[in-house]
């Protein structure tokens, strides 16, 4: 029995774990040993399994992980849902809403592995080539025969993004929405998506650990931004990268270097000194 049995660390992907595509060695070096010690190491993200592809190419082995922001629970060794949630088709109206309100917003809905654009823009065209999405572009009517996890509607301007803000909550009262964000090619993104209501990294952080069957006091979970702050909440020790917003790093018990310099390989340090003295 390793250090770590029993144990499990949740780590958002985008600005904690990844940023422009890349993760520090030091992060794989440290989610190799947390794992040999008997850890569950899960990815705990806003992607859909579709696009956690550009992870699992450098990564060894992942535990079950939450995706879709905790609309799905998914085993990618055994390519198995594990629990899932849909939008309520009664929603899909708050997409019919952005489509006609003639702001320009690119519109994703995901459902399971597939990728349905609904409008194409330049932001589209960027968040699939980063996160690996294979696309069809489809009209609202064609969408909406899927059952949907989660709906991302993306920007060129923090002002359409606003715009946006305003009504689309009105159309979809059985949704919850999150700023979600991504640095590509350099540029920090700013996104919207829509989830199921009472969908959360947090909420699924609980069900993932009934599931894996973790240790009382042994969930830990690392995140960067305000879809992470229930999460960081829930954890019974969680950590942040420095330059995490500060009502996100509030959230958490630890702070770590940047994401670029390691910070998931920090926190596996800084967890393993903790370890150590109890075992």
């Amino acid at each position: 029995m390793g250090i770590f049995s029993g144990c499990l660390l949740a780590c958002d992907i985008d600005g904690t774990l990844m940023v422009n595509g890349e993760i520090n060695p030091r992060n794989i070096e440290k989610i190799d040993f947390f794992m040999n010690e008997g850890g569950y190491f899960s990815l705990s993200t806003g992607r859909t399994v579709g696009a956690v592809g550009p992870v699992l190419s450098k990564l060894k082995k992942v535990s079950p992980s939450i995706v879709a922001n905790g609309s799905m629970i998914y085993d990618f060794e055994n390519r198995k849902v594990l629990d899932e949630l849909y939008i309520p088709k009664s929603d899909y109206k708050a997409v019919k809403a952005v489509l006609e309100s003639g702001i320009d917003a690119g519109i994703e809905a995901h459902s399971g592995e597939k990728v349905l654009t609904v409008r194409a823009n330049a932001e589209t065209r960027d968040h699939q080539e980063y996160e690996w999405l294979e696309s069809e572009e489809v009209t609202f009517e064609e969408a909406s025969k899927y059952r949907w996890n989660k709906v991302v509607y993306l920007f060129s301007s923090a002002e359409d993004l606003n715009k946006v803000k305003e009504f689309v909550g009105k159309n979809a009262e059985n949704s919850v929405f999150s700023d979600t964000s991504a640095v590509i090619k350099g540029i920090k993104r700013e996104y919207y998506e829509q989830f199921p209501k009472g969908v959360s990294k947090g909420s699924a952080l609980d069900k993932l650990s009934k599931i894996l069957k973790i240790d009382k006091g042994c969930v830990f979970a690392a995140g960067d931004y305000y879809n992470d702050m229930e999460m960081l909440k829930k954890a019974d020790i969680s950590a942040v990268p420095a330059d995490s917003p500060e009502e996100v790093a509030a959230c958490a018990d630890f702070r770590a270097g940047s994401c670029e310099n390691g910070a998931v390989a920090d926190f596996i340090v800084y967890l393993t000194e903790i370890r150590k003295g109890m075992v």
